[in-house]
């Protein structure tokens, strides 16, 4: 290669010094306006959900729980009235067999001796 002279050289190195630099701060503010844009489309977005949320599912999370309400109500009430009445009636069933058998003598309170 041809003799570069040390001034050549020095202005060539400077001007590539000079075009990085603005290269880096092009670079630098596209950046920012990237980052400035994906925020305000994220704090819309953001917005956009909080309202679906306040408009469409806090409603129906309030009717789910309603319902959820209703059926505990409605199982209380079952259980009290049918469940309860017959559990009562088949002890005391069971008590008046048990006490019949007894007082026949047919299944009677054993008197200590083994039987054959």
């Amino acid at each position: 290669m041809a003799d570069l002279s040390p001034l050549f050289v020095a202005t060539f190195r400077d001007w590539v010094i000079i075009c990085m630099g603005i290269a880096v701060a092009a670079f630098f503010v596209v950046l920012m306006i990237i980052t400035i844009i994906l925020g305000m489309l994220m704090r819309s977005l953001l917005q956009k959900t909080s309202t679906l949320l306040d408009e469409n599912v806090k409603p129906l999370v309030s009717s789910a729980q309603r319902t959820a309400e209703t059926a505990r109500g409605t199982a209380s009430f079952v259980s009290e009235a049918a469940a309860t009445p017959i559990i009562r009636t088949y002890g005391v069933v069971a008590g008046v067999r048990r006490a019949a058998g007894v007082l026949s003598g047919l299944t009677g309170a054993s008197n200590g001796k083994p039987q054959d």
